[in-house]
């Protein structure tokens, strides 16, 4: 017998090659069962845990042998992929001549009527497949291999409807599988990592309940036979050593199917090109090409070798990063792509593109499909064999990763344009810009790249042009200014020559009366910073002593401040004192919650600092001042903005100008300062406060972007320690501290996208990084206060993943602390409240009375501040808890408890006077429908 290779590689074995196919013969059988009985198959299993191979070369073989119980022999079987037009796929498929399409000229007029008739309605498959009048005996199964792509197709933004065309498809497979006329069996492949993706799809969960199969790990002996049996019908021989060690080496991981299959291809090869004398397959073999771990990379580099020197290795390296997707989608995904798109991307003529991927398709590669027995053209397309090889391809892996950064980097610029173009955002500076100009210059983008991630591409080129010629005109002025600089000095020096003698005498009068200014001013900021324990500009409240004795101490300073600011002598260092009295009015205004107050002193700070840096371009103070003055402002603008005080009130866009204009005069300050710590960790501070906005703008990406930006500064700054600003005259929080709430704060925007374990990290940061400052000073307590905040979010995140088990340590940790901060104030007491909500969710699910209790103690507390309820916080703990008990009821209506549900429903009645209009217009009519749900079960129960 001649032999031949029976190892298929990276692709999946295929319906003909059953004969080779070992060691699933039980799952085809359960899949037999299970397709009969609910027409609607989901097959689902890991990447790499040989789906589709148990699909085509499993199940359809066994249909056609008649194995599945009346049924019969006569399928007609069609395989497609969703990719980026779900229902036109269905409709090439349906065309085909073994289905029941047409060949010639006709094809494609046929073609375009099944298109039609499968979007006429929900039954356009069931009437496409009756309209083709096929014999009665005949059935139908439709196979949708990786199904998942359905769901990043949902989620494109560069199809129009995509999310209804998405729906449509399923609903076209749906409704065929619940008529009984037509005999038509639905069979989907799908990666376990996206199971919870089908909440999207109406119908979807009820079906996969209904028809799931999760695909098992093959036992020892099924692996056994996976090896052996193809070696043996392909006429080979295998020594037992070398089946052991691929046994052992492959242990757990069965994920790796086709890594194993790839291998045994290659060892096959190597095998039968030296092999002599009837040798067996043995581990020399099996070394020579890498084994497991190696042999896919090589072989791969091989390939990627044999491309040559000339611009091949370009077109190969810009094709595979079009054909992996680790930017939409984390877990990573396959791109599948015509060879006419390739071609725009990779700048080239189709012909050179083709010779690429026939060197990766070639017959014992099967890096790519189709297969090489198949002729391409400009409409074909090209897709990775397996996501195997995105994780086990070093150089592929390289790629991926800077194809998702270089995507990042572009989605950033065409953000910036769009608001560049709307007036929410300004042209770029540096070193924002540089950046942006380095990714140009490296990545050489193109309309055709760009429009895969986004279709701004013309407006974002245009707007870092535009940046740069801004700069350039920038730097003209300023190479201006120097040298009108310049002349004038010349012209000063010899009147100061003139005039010094006599400034020296008026001086020295001058200065025994502004040092004895200066000591009075620092003397108040003295005392202002002893009476203040927590951060000045910070939470302002606390005991109701100590809060007392703040205000008395913050009025006083008041007072002199404002003497203070208009009896300052004119030169210019005493006009910087001024701003910053007018900065710290503007704080003790803002701790008092003063805002209409606040800013105009914040505004009137910015106006004097804004000449003084003008006239004194090379005075860092007076910038560093200027920037902590927009900062401020923008953070009062913002908790104005946010607050219950009714209008008029400042808009979102103006406290995000002046986060803008701070961040201007910081990064110009950092650049031209680049080793000093404090404008590092001021910068820093900007960014996380204007993703603070962000959020509460509800811009996530805008907000991860300035988190992540504060991030990167304030990492280098840890265990370092900021000298005092002259701003405040009071140091700056440790970098450690802003570090993790900066974390915190980006774990909460990952949490939100669901992008859990990423906040889990981040999570987890911010609670170690605040137990070690703990530990270096105890007494400290606003760290308490904030490590209770961190370990609760981390409590929430557990319990998003149903984890409560894990979710519980962490609730504790928070309730001990807060219940250890005697007579926490008000700001203490909302985090109290919080924890105990979190921790009535924790208890729920093995003692619901426990859980009531959790939320009874979170309004007694809440209660015991009713002369709070004027501040935003408390009263949304008041809509919290509120809906807390409607979700208690609903719970108790479903387990039958009424007597809880009234209870409880009860209580969200006492609630109600304590909402605004608003809240309580939604929760009356929340109550409304469990309230008749009660009086149903009542009347049910008489």
């Amino acid at each position: 017998m001649a032999l031949f290779n029976p190892f298929p590689g990276l692709r999946p074995f295929e319906p003909d090659e059953d004969h080779v196919f070992f060691g699933r013969e039980k799952e085809i059988d359960e899949l037999l069962r299970r397709l009969r009985s609910t027409r609607f198959l989901q097959v689902v299993g890991a990447s790499g845990s040989g789906k589709s191979s148990l699909v085509r070369s499993g199940l359809i073989p066994a249909l056609y042998s008649g194995f599945m119980a009346r049924a019969g022999t006569d399928w007609r079987v069609l395989i497609f992929r969703p990719g980026a037009d779900p229902i036109g796929n269905l409709a090439t498929s349906l065309n085909a001549p073994e289905v029941f399409g047409t060949q010639g000229e006709l094809a494609s007029t046929n073609k375009i009527l099944l298109e039609a008739t499968l979007r006429r309605s929900a039954l356009g498959l069931v009437d496409a497949v009756r309209q083709a009048r096929i014999p009665q005996n005949d059935n139908i199964l439709v196979v949708v291999d990786q199904f998942e792509e359905l769901f990043r197709f949902r989620r494109s933004q560069h199809v129009e409807n995509s999310r209804d065309e998405a729906v449509a498809f399923f609903k076209l497979l749906l409704e065929a599988t619940q008529q009984t006329d037509i005999p038509i069996y639905i069979t989907l492949t799908m990666r376990a990592d996206f199971i919870g993706d089908c909440l999207e799809f109406p119908g979807l969960p009820q079906s996969v309940n209904n028809g799931l199969y999760l695909v098992p790990r093959m036992t020892r002996d099924e692996l056994r036979s996976a090896i052996t049996g193809p070696v043996a019908v392909a006429g080979g021989d295998i020594t037992q050593r070398l089946v052991l060690r691929l046994l052992n080496e492959l242990g757990d991981d069965q994920d790796q199917l086709p890594v194993l299959q790839h291998a045994l291809m290659r060892t096959w090869d190597h095998w039968k090109s030296r092999r002599r004398n009837g040798e067996s397959i043995d581990i020399q073999d099996y070394e020579a090409v890498g084994g497991l771990g190696n042999a896919m990379s090589l072989h791969a580099e091989e390939a990627y070798e044999e491309a040559g020197s000339d611009r091949n290795p370009v077109i190969a390296e810009k094709m595979f990063k079009a054909l992996t997707d680790t930017f939409s989608d984390y877990r990573g995904v396959r791109r599948p792509t015509s060879i006419e798109e390739l071609a725009t991307i990779c700048e080239v003529p189709e012909a050179e593109v083709i010779q690429v991927i026939d060197i990766f398709r070639r017959s014992g590669r099967s890096f790519l499909t189709p297969p090489p027995a198949v002729t391409l053209q400009s409409q074909s397309i090209i897709d990775l064999s397996h996501e195997s090889l995105m994780r086990c391809w070093t150089r592929l892996i390289t790629w991926a990763e800077e194809e998702a950064e270089s995507a990042r980097s572009y989605i950033h610029i065409s953000q910036a344009a769009s608001w560049c173009e709307d007036c929410t955002g300004g042209l770029w500076i540096d070193p924002q810009l540089e950046t942006g100009l380095q990714w140009k210059r490296e990545s050489r983008p193109t309309a055709a790249w760009a429009q895969r991630y986004d279709s701004n591409f013309t407006e974002a080129m245009d707007f870092l042009d535009r940046s740069e010629r801004e700069r350039e005109e920038g730097r003209k002025k300023e190479r201006r200014r120097k040298q009108a600089r310049q002349a004038a000095i010349y012209v000063l020096v010899s009147l100061l020559a003139i005039v010094g003698g006599l400034l020296i005498a008026i001086r020295h009068q001058m200065r025994r009366a502004e040092d004895n200014l200066r000591l009075a001013k620092h003397t108040v900021d003295q005392s202002l910073a002893s009476g203040n324990q927590s951060d000045f500009v910070g939470e302002p409240e606390d005991t109701p002593q100590l809060e007392e004795f703040r205000k008395e101490l913050l009025g006083k300073a008041k007072s002199f401040y404002s003497k203070f600011a208009q009896e300052m002598p004119s030169n210019d260092d005493f006009q910087n004192e001024a701003a910053t009295a007018h900065i710290r009015l503007g704080d003790i205004h803002r701790v008092l919650q003063n805002y209409a107050d606040s800013a105009p002193e914040y505004r009137t700070a910015i106006s004097q600092l804004e000449k003084l840096s003008t006239k004194h371009t090379g005075n860092p103070e007076y910038q560093r001042n200027l920037g902590y003055a927009h900062n401020e402002l923008a953070e009062t603008l913002r908790l104005w903005f946010e607050s219950r005080v009714q209008a008029p009130k400042p808009d979102w866009a103006e406290a995000k100008s002046e986060y803008d204009a701070a961040l201007d005069v910081q990064q110009r300050l950092r650049q031209r300062f680049p080793g000093n710590a404090d404008y590092q960790q001021e910068l820093a501070r900007t960014y996380y406060c204007r993703g603070i906005l962000h959020y509460d703008g509800h811009r996530l990406d805008d907000a991860e972007s300035d988190f992540r930006q504060g991030i990167a500064l304030l990492e280098p700054l840890t265990g370092r320690t900021a000298s005092p600003s002259p701003a405040d005259q009071s140091s700056n929080p440790d970098p450690a501290q802003e570090l993790s709430r900066a974390s915190s704060n980006l774990g909460v925007i990952l949490r939100e996208k669901k992008q859990l374990p990423g906040a889990q990290k981040l999570f987890e940061r911010a609670v170690e990084i605040h137990e070690q400052l703990i530990k270096n000073d105890s007494d400290k307590r606003v760290y308490k206060v904030e490590l209770a905040k961190f370990s609760n979010n981390l409590a929430k995140l557990f319990l998003d993943e149903s984890r409560p088990d894990l979710a519980e340590p962490h609730n504790h940790r928070a309730l001990d602390l807060l219940e250890d901060l005697a007579s926490p104030p008000r700001s203490l007491e909302i985090e109290r409240i919080g924890a105990h909500l979190v921790r009535g969710r924790i208890v729920e699910s093995r003692n619901p009375r426990e859980a009531q209790k959790e939320i009874e103690r979170s309004l007694e507390i809440l209660e015991g501040h009713r002369g709070s309820k004027g501040h935003s916080e408390f009263h949304a703990m008041y809509v919290h808890i509120a809906y807390d008990y409607l979700a208690f009821a609903q719970r108790s209506l479903e387990s039958g408890s009424t007597e809880d549900a009234r209870l409880a429903l009860a209580r969200v009645v006492e609630l109600l006077p304590e909402l605004v209009e608003s809240d309580r217009r939604q929760v009356t009519e929340e109550y409304q429908k469990l309230q008749k749900k009660l009086n149903d079960n009542r009347h049910q129960n008489k």
